[in-house]
């Protein structure tokens, strides 16, 4: 018996201990603390807080008050304070070592750890709820699979951890916070972490990959992705009595907002834009003095993407200066659209091409969403090193960040057997 296969039942707990302790962007503490404990005692070397978490791309933080709260509530969920006070202020997630008995590379595995934002079904058709796994916190649940992901790479790393003595080069395990807000890669990214990586894997469960054993690795349409946060500043007076002297912030933000949607397409490929909110004002008889959203702008390509970002920010100041508005733009998040290392491609086939819990391995996929760990890629491809993005086939229900989300718990073991055996392959000669 394999030592992912003895430790797989033990592996489907640890999912459903994450999965009833979900946590979003930078509080993912309960996470944090989980995996770290598991990795020390499995005899890896710890990075935590401050280490790994570059302060100034820490972005969209949640208030001191949203931050306490969670530290506290992963406390009572069990957690040792020892794994998480580094973490206090958001500097969430963990990066783990091992160094083998025998030279190789480094070769680095890329997990996400945080949950979503949204209630999770309660229904009796759900199995989280059926089988009392469903989400403890309220607002919180795990819609993606990240809860997933973290089993198999504390199944992989166990695995690693029983086998050092046949371990070539270093394993690293990078549990990594905020994907969902896509900044976690890049506060990582910026406290040199990938800089002394050779390979790096990463995955995701389901999103066009919905069948138990189907496996892909030539995927495409990679959406590069950039966020802002907009607001306009403009001069607040009576709406009956003086409307001529104010500037009216909500006024221009709308103006904005209607423009963005009429920018043409890039006859390259797949251009996105949306904005998935907008607040303004404070009462009837005002001229709204400010008015804020929430951008978004998504491209095939890097270059399709600079374009809809370029032609959205002429856009934005185009309306300020139509009504004479103080107009302010914070980037928020940023992802690319990445590219799977061509030769690992083709390890990637030949090595599932010989392992029994693959029933498919899908020729080419689209992936139709964006990933920041397409940042990580761009950091080890650019300094010479490899990267693959797979996707691991699983029926996904509900669907993607949906409340009755939920994975065939078979693709853990699918997961980390196959990321095993890839490593397996890079580290042989």
């Amino acid at each position: 018996m394999s030592t992912i296969e003895a430790h797989f039942k033990e592996a489907v707990q640890w999912r459903r201990d994450l999965h009833k302790c979900p946590q979003p962007a930078w509080v993912e503490f309960f996470a944090t603390g989980y995996v770290a404990e598991k990795l020390e005692e499995w005899g890896y070397e710890l990075k935590l807080g401050r280490e790994i978490i570059a302060e100034d791309k820490q972005l969209l933080l949640p208030d001191t008050t949203i931050l306490q709260r969670e530290y506290e509530r992963a406390l009572k969920a069990g957690v040792k304070e020892k794994y998480i006070s580094p973490a206090q202020g958001g500097f969430t997630g963990v990066v783990g070592s091992l160094k083998g008995d025998q030279p190789g590379p480094t070769v680095a595995f890329r997990f996400d750890i945080d949950s979503n934002e949204g209630a999770e079904s309660n229904a009796d058709s759900h199995r989280p709820a059926k089988e009392g796994f469903a989400s403890q916190n309220p607002g919180y649940a795990h819609m993606c699979g990240h809860d997933a992901h973290t089993a198999i790479g504390l199944l992989l790393a166990r695995h690693f951890a029983e086998n050092k003595a046949n371990l070539k080069g270093t394993i690293k395990f990078i549990f990594q916070p905020n994907e969902e807000n896509l900044s976690g890669a890049s506060a990582m990214i910026d406290k040199g972490l990938l800089d002394d990586v050779d390979f790096l894997f990463g995955g995701h469960v389901g999103i066009t990959a919905r069948k138990t054993g189907q496996i892909a690795f030539d995927i495409h349409s990679i959406l590069a992705l950039s966020r802002f946060e907009v607001t306009y500043t403009g001069r607040p007076t009576h709406a009956g009595i003086s409307p001529h002297e104010g500037k009216n912030a909500l006024l221009g933000a709308c103006t904005a907002v209607t423009n963005l949607y009429a920018i043409a397409r890039h006859g390259e490929g797949a251009s996105r834009i949306n904005v998935g909110t907008l607040e303004a004002g404070t009462t009837w008889n005002a001229i709204p003095e400010s008015a804020n959203f929430r951008l978004e702008t998504r491209g095939v390509s890097d270059e399709v993407n600079s374009y809809m970002v370029r032609k959205a920010t002429e856009v934005l100041y185009g309306a300020a200066q139509m009504y004479d508005l103080v107009l302010e733009v914070k980037p928020a998040a940023t992802a690319l659209s990445g590219k799977n290392s061509p030769d690992l491609i083709n390890l990637g086939q030949k090595v599932a091409e010989n392992l029994p819990s693959v029933q498919e391995i899908i020729p080419e996929i689209p992936f139709n969403g964006s990933e920041d760990v397409t940042l990580m890629m761009e950091r080890v491809q650019n300094r010479g090193g490899k990267a693959l993005y797979v996707l691991f086939g699983t029926p996904i229900f509900g669907g993607h960040h949906n409340s009755t989300f939920d994975v065939d718990e078979a693709v853990i073991f699918n997961g980390a057997e196959f990321l095993a055996e890839i490593h397996a392959a890079v580290t042989k000669e």
